[in-house]
């Protein structure tokens, strides 16, 4: 878990079994799915030990519905599972 999260929430959050731990990052760009349902990327702050092919630090694609959510000291944070089921994909972003 990165030390900057850990010193500014007070607290450590460690995602079980497949589980990702997604901190969205709030852009104005948003994607849509061919279903028109609401997609956000984030950034990963960590994995469960099941997790095998996403990565701490990667940039990903997700579908909001269906996902479960945290909120602790207004920050929003996700839990998807690596299924495929709720993930788009990994995205590079170029400045």
């Amino acid at each position: 878990f990165p030390s900057h999260d850990r010193t500014t929430d007070k607290i450590e959050i460690k995602p079980f079994g497949n589980n990702i731990l997604v901190k969205p990052i709030e852009k104005k760009q948003v994607l849509l799915s061919e279903q028109n349902s609401l997609c956000k990327y984030g950034e990963v702050i960590d994995v469960g030990d099941d997790v095998q092919k996403i990565k701490v630090g990667s940039i990903i694609g997700y579908t909001v519905w269906g996902v479960n959510k945290l909120e602790i000291n207004d920050k929003k944070y996700y839990f998807i599972p690596e299924d495929g089921r709720f993930l788009l994909g990994t995205i590079r972003m170029f400045e």
